[in-house]
């Protein structure tokens, strides 16, 4: 009796146990549901160009877009809905149509705090810094965001950013609030209980830091946040969205749920206006970031402003890639680019440019990149930018800091004792120098970055020498010789792709891209060697060479300038390089240069 007891007690438990585990795993299968519903899956708009913006929304839905952001030309203050009526009037729109097209989530950028004049002069110190311990200040925020959340009632929420903000919450006064950190997660607990509790929206605080020792204050900001409902979104790179750039590896440190903020525009890489191909990048870097319990999704911004949206052009590549690899991590590039090949040229296209469309990141990072450094300006040329180098440098966030350069040269660099020591201005290195409007400026490598000089790894003085002008060229040659190479086999596709929209898209671009390789090639040249010329100017083959690329460079700016198919404009003008390159190259080498600490050097025509 007791032996048909225990048993029926045994199969009790195991009919309880196993009814236990059933919903265990119901939900678990529940919650595997729910996070793939919940699972972000974001674009973020820049442009105020409506027809380029409204392509973009109508696409949505073949990527199953659940969550989507207006920023920058179309609402980068949320004090904008005020000062601004045609911004609101564009996001206002475009909220409609999200909408109208099952996007219910739908987010506006904002940052805080604005600049000092904004806030009334009653909650400022004799200093003119706002009092955050004056509770009529903080009374007056929460007032103020009532009254521009009216203005937008179909939001879901803001993302908000306070870096690169007008009046530094951290640099304001308090006797309370202690550190930066306090300062900074008390105005988002500000913010947040009249965005989360009052209005029922949601709120995205946005991160990154410009340096390394400032990671540390920003993470520890973020958790300092009270408020269980923030968010977190945070940029794929630390920083600014360049190549050799690590992954922003430190997000297992914030205390919160996460959203990685991709650049499919390509702010640095050329804006989709020459050939920015890059889906393995994307690839890579998302592989990195799915493996993060605390990752909720990505979003992704789509284009850089004026009409350089990625969608129904070949650089949608990019976006097609962030989909695919989200939905399958073990999915490689190969199989994405055939896949994407295939849909917008056809099967016979595939073989084609499946090569193309894999190494056209070569192109970008020897032509927008000079051994591993971006010299320029959001993909615009500039030579002489001194964030190029110094807190642009990739090596700020890589330890050793070095980089292995292919493009033809073969060698792994120093990011700071043998790329930035010979490639930099010298007026760029140590101490004060003038700029051309009289402005005096300290060197930011000395000022931000003193670790570098202390280190012996940058000195005083011009530095360029034949070995490195040679990396140089070299590298500008490969890029070249390379986007000469995609574009023939574009050609060569032609005669298979059906839709002549398409292949002609295609085509220009890739034009444009030639054209562009040409110019710096030339112009990488001739400056470099021009620098090289004023210290040692009796060198024939130096010479020689600063001669050629001044002669290329006419021609290719003409040939640039008589281009009919530049139709994408964006942050990058592109015929606008030329101008820069005829001005601020061409010019002062021809008539005399004004350069460094040197004097007026008059130049005199290589023969």
């Amino acid at each position: 009796m007791k032996f048909k007891l225990s048993i029926a007690i045994i199969i009790l438990i195991q009919l309880t146990a196993c009814g236990q585990v059933m919903n265990k795993n119901k939900n678990t299968a529940d919650k595997k549901v729910n996070m793939a519903e919940n699972y972000i899956r974001g674009w973020n708009i820049l442009s105020n160009n409506i027809g380029m913006a409204s392509r973009a929304i109508d696409a949505c839905p073949d990527y199953e877009i659940n969550h989507l952001q207006l920023s920058h030309d179309l609402m980068m203050d949320l004090k904008d809905v005020r000062e601004n009526p045609r911004k609101l009037m564009n996001t206002r729109k475009l909220i409609k149509d999200a909408h109208e097209l099952g996007i219910n989530n739908v987010f506006i950028w904002d940052h805080a705090l604005y600049s000092l004049d904004y806030y009334p002069d009653k909650f400022k110190n004799k200093d003119g810094l706002i009092n955050l311990d004056n509770p009529g200040f903080w009374k007056w925020i929460k007032d103020d965001y009532r009254s521009m959340l009216d203005s937008v009632p179909g939001i879901s929420g803001i993302v908000l950013t306070f870096v690169e903000t007008g009046a530094q919450v951290e640099e304001q006064f308090s006797e309370v609030l202690k550190t930066e950190s306090e300062k900074l997660a008390s105005l988002v607990d500000s913010v947040a209980s009249v965005i989360i509790d009052e209005r029922g929206l949601e709120l995205y605080i946005r991160t990154f830091t410009h340096a390394p020792k400032a990671l540390g204050f920003m993470i520890g900001c973020v958790n300092l946040v009270k408020h269980p409902d923030v968010k977190v979104m945070t940029k794929e790179v630390p920083h600014d969205f360049f190549l050799p750039h690590p992954v922003s590896d430190f997000i297992y440190k914030f205390d919160k749920e996460m959203l990685i903020e991709f650049d499919l525009g390509h702010e640095y890489n050329g804006q989709g206006v020459v050939a920015s191909i890059l889906p393995e990048t994307t690839i890579e870097r998302w592989k990195y970031f799915a493996r993060h319990p605390n990752v909720m999704g990505y979003v992704a911004r789509t284009d850089r402003f004026g009409s350089t949206q990625n969608v129904g052009r070949a650089t949608e590549v990019n976006m097609y890639a962030l989909k695919r690899i989200a939905e399958d991590t073990t999915l490689t590039a190969d199989v994405i680019v055939e896949e994407f090949i295939e849909k917008r040229y056809g099967q016979k296209a595939v073989p084609l440019l499946k090569d193309v469309f894999l190494e056209s990141d070569e192109i970008i990072a020897s032509m927008f990149y000079t051994l591993g450094i971006q010299i320029g300006k959001h993909s615009c040329m500039q030579l002489e930018n001194q964030n190029s180098y110094s807190g642009h440098v990739s090596g700020v966030w890589i330890d050793p800091p070095t980089i292995k350069i292919g493009h033809n040269v073969n060698k792994t660099f120093h990011f700071w004792s043998d790329v930035i020591e010979h490639l930099t201005p010298p007026r760029f290195k140590v101490g004060q120098f003038i700029d051309e409007n009289g402005n005096t400026h300290w060197s930011q490598i000395e000022q931000r970055l003193n670790y570098v000089i202390e280190n012996g790894w940058v000195t005083p003085g011009e530095k360029i020498n034949t070995e490195y002008l040679e990396y140089i060229v070299t590298e500008k040659r490969f890029c070249e010789s390379k986007a000469a190479w995609a574009l023939e086999k574009v050609r060569e596709a032609g005669k298979v792709i059906d839709s002549t929209e398409n292949y002609n898209e295609l085509l220009y671009l890739y034009e444009r891209t030639l054209l562009t390789a040409k110019l710096y090639e030339c112009t990488f040249a001739a400056y470099f060697g021009f620098r090289y010329y004023l210290t040692n100017p009796h060198n024939d083959d130096v010479n020689k060479l600063i001669q050629s690329s001044l002669e290329k460079m006419e021609k290719t700016c003409e040939e640039i300038l008589a281009y009919q198919h530049n139709d994408i404009n964006g942050h990058f003008k592109w015929k606008k390089d030329v101008k820069y390159v005829q001005e601020q190259i061409f010019k002062p080498i021809t008539e005399g240069y004004q350069y460094a600490d040197f004097k007026k050097f008059p130049y005199k025509k290589v023969e």
